[in-house]
């Protein structure tokens, strides 16, 4: 009976600990990629799509170059801004303003194709920035909705190869 006893209080210790285990690891996993996308538009001197300000595609709606004067270290690279009112912006909450898929192009985020961008071929969808290789990529890329749903899934497996190297 003692047996039987302190097998049954080791098998709801497990199953505590895993119901508590669990769903912090998924926590976890959840906020780090959420918090720490890849960032692809990191050139040479590591500056971030190649200077220009990524709070200015909101608040002004057109890609404008950043300043030196107005820099920021965000992820492993350098962001350039406008203005410091910009600057501000950005380290209040970076995921708002970062490009989506990693900064690869949003009409392939493969690695291998189209990994370039253009920082002046941009749409911003449902208060998000999407960068393409080229504006007829980006006109191409919003006129049909479905594009979305499938870049989406092919950067799930495009992102999970990159944070492995």
């Amino acid at each position: 009976m003692f047996i039987s006893q302190s097998m049954q209080s080791m098998r709801k210790s497990r199953s505590v600990l895993a119901l508590i285990i669990i769903p912090l690891l998924l926590v976890i996993s959840s906020v780090a990629g959420a918090g720490h996308p890849v960032i692809k538009s990191i050139d040479f001197d590591g500056v971030v799509i190649d200077g220009y300000d990524a709070v200015a595609y909101f608040t002004m709606g057109h890609a404008v170059k950043g300043s030196e004067n107005f820099s920021a270290d965000w992820l492993g690279g350098k962001w350039l801004f406008a203005s410091d009112k910009h600057r501000t912006l950005f380290l209040a909450d970076p995921t708002n303003y970062v490009p989506q898929f990693g900064g690869y192009c949003s009409s392939g985020t493969s690695p291998a194709s189209h990994s370039d961008v253009d920082p002046e071929a941009w749409q911003i969808v449902d208060n998000k920035l999407y960068l393409f290789y080229s504006t007829a990529a980006a006109a191409r890329w919003i006129s049909d909705p479905s594009s979305l749903v499938a870049v989406e899934r092919k950067w799930g497996k495009a992102r999970a190869g990159l944070l492995q190297q």
